[in-house]
């Protein structure tokens, strides 16, 4: 498949890998497997603040400094050993059932192959991901396929297509320490021009935002981007250009609340810190189907000081671009089939 941005061409009828076949020995590891994630990103607050309580409470106890100490070793961990380990964690078996236990599929109109030719020409992307979960387990599916497979990333470093993230996240231990697999930056403007400019320096940014995760019902998905177009202007003035993404089923495999206080500190620090629970529930992921869809890049040009006319016209291509791969691929998942995409 040609890596020309912005060749047209139409949609695929057949996943690039499918994960439909499992046993129940398979589904159970995979939900054992996923659990992980969601359950510290679920647990890791609680204990903190837990931890930090008796500290003040009982700073010469025992029992205190046994609770603060794994915090004290997480917290000397750099995130960036994470992300080092992170490829070969993938290839665990245990690992590789979790995209069974959500019957993953993906359907990749811009390869691996060619992200990886592209990056040897010094081209780089942001790779635009909507919509957001509390635990992007559709991220974490594709991730773990590539780097599983023969024509993935195997040869690839996970920091070579790190995801950008609030600052809070990579400061968090527990959180930073499990998470850190995936590869992460910080979703400052600084670093992402600094890597956006250098050759092959690509990145995934989630574009709406914790936001999101508060918007979509059951009835339609909803992405927070009418007034996102930070990320084009960061593209046009870097030389990058933009790769749609859609992750079906990242805002159904967790239900959350939706209202009150804690929703709106979480739209307010950037990192879920509502309640959120799955099955039997429990912060554990639902057997909900993923697909996960990556569109070919719109085709941006290089425009070192883009006035708003830029902007505003190339993120109107790109709006349009996202709801042509959501309605071409949401027929791939049967709780997406009815559902429209709403801009907000």
């Amino acid at each position: 498949m040609s890596n020309d941005a912005g060749k047209t061409a139409g949609p695929l009828t057949k996943p690039t890998r499918s994960y439909l076949e499992s046993t129940a020995v398979e589904r159970l590891a995979g939900w054992l497997s996923a659990s992980i994630f969601s359950i510290v990103y679920f647990a890791a607050p609680i204990y903190l603040t837990g931890t930090a309580l008796l500290l003040a409470r009982a700073p010469r106890s025992k029992f205190t400094w046994g609770l603060a100490a794994p915090v004290c070793l997480a917290a000397l961990l750099p995130c960036d050993l994470s992300a080092r380990v992170g490829p070969s964690i993938f290839r665990t078996w245990f690992m590789k059932q979790i995209v069974k236990y959500f019957k993953y599929e993906e359907y990749l109109e811009f390869t691996d192959k060619d992200i990886a030719d592209s990056h040897k020409e010094g081209k780089r992307f942001i790779f635009a991901s909507h919509p957001h979960g509390v635990v992007s387990f559709c991220g974490m599916c594709a991730a773990i396929s590539s780097h599983s497979a023969v024509d993935g990333f195997s040869t690839f470093g996970i920091m070579d297509l790190p995801t950008a993230v609030a600052s809070v996240i990579k400061m968090v231990p527990f959180l930073k320490n499990v998470l850190g697999v995936f590869g992460l930056i910080d979703a400052s403007k600084q670093v992402l021009v600094k890597r956006l400019k250098r050759a092959g320096g690509s990145v995934v940014i989630y574009i709406g935002g914790m936001v999101e995760l508060f918007m979509s019902s059951p009835k339609q998905e909803v992405v927070f981007l009418k007034k996102r177009k930070g990320f084009i202007r960061l593209a046009l003035s870097t030389g990058a250009d933009v790769v749609p993404i859609y992750l079906f089923g990242n805002t159904t495999v967790l239900s959350v609340l939706t209202s009150g206080p804690l929703a709106a500190l979480s739209r307010a620090a950037g990192v879920s810190v509502t309640i959120f629970w799955g099955r039997f529930g429990l912060p554990m992921p639902y057997p909900v189907k993923l697909t996960y869809a990556r569109g070919r890049p719109i085709g941006l040009p290089h425009i070192e000081n883009p006035t708003d006319e830029d902007i505003d016209r190339w993120h109107d291509v790109y709006c349009k671009k996202l709801v042509e791969l959501f309605d071409n691929y949401k027929v791939f998942n049967p709780d997406y089939v009815q559902k429209s995409l709403v801009i907000q």
